[in-house]
């Protein structure tokens, strides 16, 4: 086996998460086989599928929902960086004569 092979295994199986679901997906394959454990690894596999599908469409409603409302979301902002400038000019400047 090539050196470069064997550094991408080590590579893998470091990067790899052990976490709940990776520690349930090895003891799975060591008490009931591997096509448990690749079964139990599938299950996990599909339910952060699902998990990213419902993010994504989540994401969608409401970009979809704030680009439809963008008049009065440009308006009210410009109008708050309005106010955040009066109040800039209108106030004094510090004391620019600190002794350290």
């Amino acid at each position: 086996m090539s050196m470069v092979v064997k550094g991408m295994i080590i590579g893998l199986s470091i990067a790899a998460p052990v976490g709940p679901i990776g520690i349930l997906c090895m003891k799975k394959t060591i008490n009931q086989g591997r096509l448990y454990g690749a079964i139990a690894g599938m299950g996990a596999a599909t339910a952060d599928g699902i998990y990213g599908l419902i993010a994504a469409f989540g994401f969608d409603a409401i970009t979809s929902g704030l680009v439809a409302q963008q008049l009065w979301i440009r308006l009210i902002g410009g109008l708050f960086l309005c106010y955040l400038g009066y109040q800039s000019f209108r106030s004094s400047a510090a004391d620019a004569s600190v002794e350290p």
